[in-house]
């Protein structure tokens, strides 16, 4: 159940992430159908419309530099509401950890990262993940109640009748069957279709996508005379042959799963009042223009018989609104056999507005993890304090509880019932804690990486030493929320050197081999710009960048000689490194590691993945990640 929750967020996210794109792009074509009014005909009008059904269908399109995406305000992602909670007595929850990992060398990987394989495994959520709810979570609720009660209430309507229409004999006037054989000659229609007479529809309508069926209304001889009916079937077929009842299913789904915006009905309605435009217009390409004054009549004297027309959505009819004729009518008088046809300059434009409009804009996120997990911090707190002993804080400390006051811990009895994910911290003298990426000063707990200063106290309680130490997770720096405390137990006043936050031993700090002797690689000779930061070199897909922060490391040039000038930004400083490199390898000596490149062809452009040893991989023993660099010259 918990992971129906989960991916139903997921996907209202989505869902309102198109919804809104659709929106900002139904206002611009109703713009652009001003400017142009009536200039490149009712074919173009209809046609443009599909730019909004391809938005709200695709939740991914190509970027493009010249998508309109790059001048809107990107739709910001809902906070995650993922948490790893165990139950307590006190019911303390604690927060799965994004994945702000750091580049930075001196930086740690994240701290408490789920593989996000984990995140989209379904029995993995379902053991693991329960969600903390939200006011976005009960959104996506209601959002998916909506759903299922519109959609099942327009699906099962429209199901019924079409199953019932199905059901019914052939209308077996011959006179009426030759008339409509005629058209779907004339118009080069092959397909069988259908004559149905029946009592529930007012205004001759189509319906089906597969098997397609033309119903007439009951005494359709008194309700439009027989040498009118052809122009009937022609419209109807006109339907047909645009494929309209299929576009009607569409809008009727997207419909249901847009539920919730004005906008997207306004546009969907506007739209099938361009689709009957159109069908107009291709109906009229197949009569005499001394007819068109005729087929006009025939719809003004429809729209005025019917009183009531029953429409289901999935219909095409017609007279499917009296309101909507006008417009339709001035629309037959200006009708001429060129207009129907799509000419240069229109598929020119088309073409413009399908770049612009049927792509995403550059710094579009747009992969599920990023829906999960966001990159960036919305509580920062300052992190640059100098360092202040504190001889009470140095040694080596356990973990014994995780309470959410400190008032809250009792010796005798442990408040968390789960796993600590902190086991054990190894405070030095020079402000650093061993084999992490914390720094120190008196009375805070610095995490550069994420940009977080956790206060500490110390007590005395029952002759033992504990510190009471603020863990600032996703909670804290995504949420807002008040940060929790670790409970630590002083064990020895001598930190132990060897362990790691997990409590597992790692050793002392990697060195690799460094000397190499040089050996030249031509194809590695020039100047590399950072694309990327992956975990895997398969994980990289070229336009569509994993990484959502800042590129620490910002570009490599390799020199012919075996130099390698390497340069960093750092909160908007740019620092630069002096290197060397041989083939396949590149040298840091004063680090002492030896990372290896390896040179890839993608696309047509030339892609290094560049691995990037920095103390996860020295001090705690972690497999390094890859930059993405591109060969810019």
């Amino acid at each position: 159940m918990v992971s129906l929750f989960f991916y139903n967020y997921i996907l209202f996210n989505w869902v309102v992430q198109l919804s809104v794109s659709a929106s900002i792009l139904t206002v611009l074509v109703i713009m652009i159908q001003k400017l142009i009014k009536n200039r490149f005909g009712a074919k173009f009008q209809y046609i443009i419309w599909f730019a909004v059904i391809v938005r709200l269908v695709l939740p991914q399109l190509p970027t493009s530099s010249i998508s309109i995406f790059n001048y809107v305000p990107s739709v910001k992602q809902m906070p995650p509401i993922i948490v790893v909670e165990k139950s307590t007595k006190n019911e303390k929850k604690i927060s799965v950890e994004p994945r702000i990992n750091s580049a930075y060398s001196k930086y740690s990987e994240p701290y408490n990262e789920i593989d996000l394989n984990n995140l989209l495994n379904l029995s993995y959520i379902t053991k693991n993940i329960p969600l903390n709810p939200d006011i976005s979570f009960f959104l996506s609720l209601i959002w998916i109640i909506g759903v299922f009660v519109i959609g099942i209430y327009k699906l099962s309507i429209c199901i019924y009748f079409q199953n019932k229409i199905r059901k019914k004999d052939d209308f077996c006037d011959i006179e009426v069957i030759n008339i409509l054989e005629k058209c779907k000659s004339e118009m080069k229609v092959n397909k069988y279709i259908k004559l149905v007479e029946t009592e529930k529809v007012k205004s001759p309508s189509l319906i089906g996508v597969i098997h397609p069926i033309i119903l007439l209304p009951k005494n359709i001889h008194e309700i439009v005379p027989m040498r009118k009916l052809n122009y009937i079937f022609i419209h109807e077929l006109a339907h047909l042959k645009q494929k309209d009842t299929f576009i009607n299913w569409i809008i009727l789904v997207l419909g249901i799963l847009h539920w919730f915006n004005p906008v997207i009905h306004y546009s969907f309605s506007k739209m099938c009042e361009d689709m009957e435009i159109s069908c107009d217009s291709l109906a009229l390409s197949y009569i005499n223009d001394d007819e068109a004054k005729e087929y006009g009549l025939t719809i003004l004297s429809l729209a005025e018989k019917i009183s009531i027309h029953t429409n289901l959505p999935v219909m095409a009819s017609i007279v499917s609104s009296k309101s909507k004729i006008k417009r339709r009518i001035i629309m037959i008088k200006m009708f001429n056999k060129k207009s129907h046809k799509v000419s240069a300059v229109a598929m020119a434009s088309l073409l413009v507005l399908g770049c612009a409009v049927l792509t995403d804009g550059n710094a579009k996120a747009s992969s599920i993890k990023n829906q999960i997990v966001s990159n960036f911090s919305k509580h920062q707190d300052k992190v640059d304090y100098p360092f202040v002993n504190d001889a009470q804080l140095i040694g080596r400390w356990q973990s014994v509880d995780f309470v959410k006051n400190i008032s809250d811990f009792k010796v005798d009895s442990k408040s968390w019932s789960g796993n600590l994910f902190v086991k054990e911290l190894n405070f030095l003298q020079d402000g650093k804690v061993s084999k992490t990426a914390f720094t120190w000063t008196k009375g805070i707990i610095l995490d550069q990486a994420q940009k977080t200063a956790s206060k500490y106290v110390i007590k005395e309680i029952n002759g033992s030493t504990y510190m009471f130490f603020e863990w600032k997770n996703g909670d804290y720096t995504m949420r807002g929320m008040k940060p929790n405390y670790y409970v630590m137990k002083k064990v020895n006043s001598v930190p132990l050197l060897t362990t790691n936050m997990h409590g597992e031993e790692v050793g002392n700090r990697k060195v690799d081999k460094i000397e190499y002797s040089f050996v030249n690689d031509s194809q590695v000779i020039g100047n590399w710009k950072s694309v990327d930061f992956v975990k895997n070199t398969s994980d990289f897909k070229p336009g569509n960048q994993s990484w959502q922060s800042e590129l620490f490391l910002n570009t490599l040039n390799f020199a012919k000689d075996g130099s390698l000038n390497s340069r960093f930004y750092n909160d908007g400083k740019i620092l630069d490194l002096k290197l060397t490199w041989t083939k396949d390898i590149v040298i840091d000596k004063n680090n002492k590691t030896a990372s290896r490149y390896i040179i890839k062809e993608i696309n047509g452009s030339t892609y290094m993945f560049y691995e990037w040893k920095s103390g996860d991989y020295t001090d705690r023993g972690m497999k390094p990640y890859y930059y993405v660099l591109e060969k810019t010259n």
